[in-house]
């Protein structure tokens, strides 16, 4: 099975957040050729996570079958492929599958959600048994992850009273409330770690209004923040700085986390958020590991090097040399 020719067939097949039902038939179908038992992990009635096995596994290779929207169809050039999930993460799947098929002890999880909620990962975690190792994937660049940032995402609300804005006696703004809390939150200081490096705030998306002279009934921002240290410490600034003129209500919130390292991989440290705190209780040891970077994924050219697909390969099989070794 060649890992560039896989990435393509999965690149092709669309499977945005909600809509992973394509992908999830399709590897199924690939695991029973292969001979392996598939169970089909329920999130709601068309989103299923799949747990593929043969035995009992002792390592588990595992990412997430969805992309983030729109769908861009599969284009390949001498060096690369580029589509949707190209790094993020079907060539990483791809990878996986070509490294890790028809081996004892290697089960595969493959879940919906992660680049939503992460509810394929939270539902799967309650039904697969507890392994050795835990191999995530994600595009990191083939650098055997440290650890990373923990995350604080949450929707801001803030109500006015609509009036003519002629007659400022008559009402209040809701943007002007949300304006000022959005303004103090960007002041606060969530942290600098040594090795995770600075705290990052980004505001997302503002909504509200219904027209220049109108007091804005409502108004609403989601923010998330990159943590460093403790994510409720964050939450907590947050609910600070926005009083009680201002709702906040939590979407997600985990902790950064501390990964598993191997002598003789190159390590970095990633600031993006994976499915590993709804899996890693799961697992003995959790490693995070695949080809591709994150900063070629979620825009229209999002793409993968066919070398670092080959190379990814190779590092999977390494790895699994050395758990297995190591047990």
């Amino acid at each position: 099975m060649d890992v560039v020719e896989l990435s393509k067939k999965l690149i092709q097949i669309p499977s945005l957040s909600g809509h992973e039902m394509p992908m999830f038939q399709s590897l199924k179908a690939l695991f029973q050729k292969q001979g392996y038992y598939v169970k089909a992990i329920p999130t709601s009635k068309n989103r299923l996570n799949l747990f593929a096995t043969k035995g009992s596994p002792k390592v588990l290779f595992c990412s997430h079958i969805d992309t983030v929207p729109p769908y861009v169809p599969l284009k390949e050039t001498k060096t690369h492929l580029y589509g949707r999930g190209a790094c993020d993460t079907k060539g990483v799947i791809a990878a996986q599958l070509v490294a890790g098929l028809g081996s004892a002890g290697v089960g595969f999880l493959y879940v919906v959600g992660e680049e939503v909620d992460h509810c394929g990962a939270i539902d799967a975690s309650k039904k697969i048994p507890k392994v050795d190792a835990m191999i995530i994937g994600e595009p990191t660049q083939n650098k055997l992850a440290q650890g990373t940032k923990g995350i604080v995402k949450v929707t801001l609300q803030a109500f006015g009273k609509a009036a003519h804005s002629a007659y400022p006696n008559l009402g209040h703004s809701a943007i002007h409330a949300l304006l000022t809390a959005l303004s103090k939150i960007q002041k606060l200081n969530f942290g600098h770690h040594p090795k995770l490096g600075a705290a990052s705030l980004n505001i997302g998306v503002i909504s509200g209004g219904v027209a220049a002279n109108v007091f804005a009934p409502e108004a609403s921002a989601q923010i998330l923040v990159r943590t460093v240290y403790k994510s409720k410490k964050a939450l907590s600034q947050i609910q600070k700085a926005c009083g009680k003129k201002v709702k906040v209500k939590l979407q997600a919130m985990n902790d950064p986390i501390t990964l598993s390292t191997l002598p003789g991989f190159q390590t970095d440290i990633v600031s993006f958020n994976t499915d590993i705190p709804y899996l890693m209780h799961r697992a003995k040891n959790c490693y995070l590991l695949g080809p591709g970077s994150i900063l070629e994924a979620h825009h229209p050219k999002e793409r993968i090097s066919k070398g670092e697909l080959y190379k990814g390969v190779a590092l999977y099989r390494n790895l699994l040399q050395f758990i297995f070794t190591k047990s």
